[in-house]
């Protein structure tokens, strides 16, 4: 058996090492938290405003009859914009974010052989 000396010590060297592990892994998860909030915040597209989107107003996109978006796809200052549903609906529509305007058309048709 040992002393109570001893044990007394062992015990005050086991919480001191127990606190001390305590602390660091608070420590750890502070710079763990703090890291994904900065890099959240740095990821931001390079170009978009973080505050607000200058408006353009309203924009006309003529399709035609029967016609449907079925897909939309961004860039950083393009929209693209698949239409489908109909015998005259496959094509893309290429729209400047900037102002709305229609800068052209992409008609899908059948390769030939």
């Amino acid at each position: 058996m040992q002393p109570a000396s001893m044990t007394a010590r062992k015990t005050r060297a086991l919480l001191a090492l127990v606190v001390l592990m305590g602390i660091l892994i608070i420590v750890g998860l502070v710079v763990v938290v703090a890291t994904v909030s900065k890099r959240m915040t740095s990821a931001m597209p390079s170009g978009v405003a973080t505050t607000s989107l200058a408006a353009f107003g309203s924009a006309d996109l003529p399709i035609p009859a029967g016609c449907e978006v079925v897909e939309t796809v961004t860039s950083a200052d393009r929209l693209i914009l698949r239409l489908g549903r109909g015998d005259r609906c496959n094509e893309m529509l290429v729209v400047d974010l900037a102002t709305g305007r229609l800068l052209g058309r992409l008609n899908l048709v059948p390769a030939t052989q």
